[in-house]
């Protein structure tokens, strides 16, 4: 078996390894590569060689990052691709999931529910830890007392989002985001959720080019 390692410093590379191998006598066979340059990680890729590929699709920018991540994924024979990193905002988990990423895992995880989440994506399943998101600059939200998730709700609405996306985008059953969308629903005083994209009410969010 191997796992490719890319766009994460050489501390945070072993790191990863060291856990992995630390927590599962799964990986004490698994031949680990870390490969810095983008172009080398898609001729490896294309080869098939690879099982899996963790990246920080951040690095060096999250566009360059997330270019890669869908040119890996576009290949025949691709391997799972689990996002690893220590930012993460609502949009960097939404704009992953729409590059493709099989998994996401925070960095600040416990290196046991990282060697869970990958054992898991090996084996296929999409495991999508976000740990704590970062301070989204949205008064509109702050001010009418919502939860963490309910703001997540409400950025991915914002982003015109079905129910079915955000349950997608953060690994929970559709009848979930149905209940949190009732919640921010009446807790912002509206019926629908079209009323959230009237004048006044929610900034429309600028739409960054993916390419």
């Amino acid at each position: 078996m191997s796992i490719l390692i890319h766009g994460l410093s050489p501390v945070i590379s072993l790191g990863v390894i060291t856990a992995l191998v630390e927590s599962s006598a799964l990986f004490e066979f698994v031949h680990f590569t870390t490969v810095p340059d983008p172009g080398e990680v898609q001729a490896l890729t294309r080869k098939g060689d690879v099982d899996l590929v963790i990246t920080d699709p951040t690095q060096p920018n999250l566009n360059a990052g997330l270019a890669l991540c869908r040119e890996i994924k576009c290949h025949a024979q691709s391997p799972p691709v689990l996002a690893f990193c220590k930012s993460v905002s609502p949009r960097h988990v939404l704009l992953s999931h729409l590059a493709d990423i099989d998994s996401f895992v925070h960095a600040d995880e416990a290196p046991d529910r990282l060697a869970a989440a990958v054992q898991s994506t090996l084996c296929g399943s999409r495991e999508w830890l976000i740990g704590p998101l970062e301070e989204v600059t949205a008064p509109w939200a702050e001010s009418h007392s919502l939860t963490a998730r309910e703001q997540e709700v409400l950025w991915l609405l914002s982003e015109r989002c079905t129910n079915s996306q955000i349950a997608h985008t953060l690994s929970i059953s559709t009848n979930t985001v149905k209940n949190h969308v009732a919640s921010v629903l009446r807790k912002l005083s509206v019926k629908q959720r079209s009323e959230l994209f009237a004048e006044n009410r929610l900034p429309v969010p600028q739409r960054h080019a993916r390419d």
